[in-house]
């Protein structure tokens, strides 16, 4: 049976490059962004979503399980960057890049995490970064977001193997 596969973060760069690999290996793909009216010439279907919108990721992942009647991967790859000294960055910068790089990918995980479990299976891939095994300079505040993810990754995968989901990093 064909894969469903949602991909955060698929309007451009590492997303937009899984969605064509999967579509071109078979996988029924969704590619999300923000603004999906603005992705043109993708093969993949496209759907509106925002990380730091929680009725958006809602919306986003009952179109899937409505027009496929599952959800079979998830690939949490949207985020944002940040660049430059701690000491210099405002703090509301700091919590928009954590809003968009954990506690978006956290709320995603979570809308999607009742259907698959019902499932008794499903995978969920974070794009993390090999920043977040270590403090780089400039990357400070980046580098603790994508760490932030990596260890929270960890502990889901513990919390829902039983129910034959797998969550997973990728850096």
């Amino acid at each position: 049976m064909t894969k469903v596969v949602l991909i955060t973060g698929a309007s451009s760069g590492i997303g937009k490059a899984i969605a064509f690999f999967l579509h071109n290996k078979g996988y029924v793909v969704y590619g999300t962004s923000r603004n999906p009216e603005k992705v043109k010439d993708v093969p993949f279907k496209m759907v509106a979503l925002d990380v730091l919108n929680l009725p958006s990721i809602k919306d986003a992942v009952n179109k899937v399980v409505l027009n496929e009647g599952r959800l079979d991967v998830l690939i949490n790859n949207a985020g944002k960057g940040i660049t430059g000294p701690i000491e210099d960055i405002p703090l509301k910068e700091m919590k928009e890049n954590f809003d968009t790089n954990f506690f978006g990918p956290i709320e995603v995980m979570k809308a999607v995490l009742p259907q698959m479990r019902s499932n008794k299976t499903g995978m969920i891939i974070n794009i993390t970064s090999i920043a977040g095994y270590m403090g780089l300079p400039f990357r400070g505040i980046y580098s603790a977001s994508k760490g932030a993810l990596e260890l929270v990754t960890e502990a889901m995968n513990m919390e829902v193997k039983e129910f034959g989901v797998k969550i997973i990093n990728v850096a």
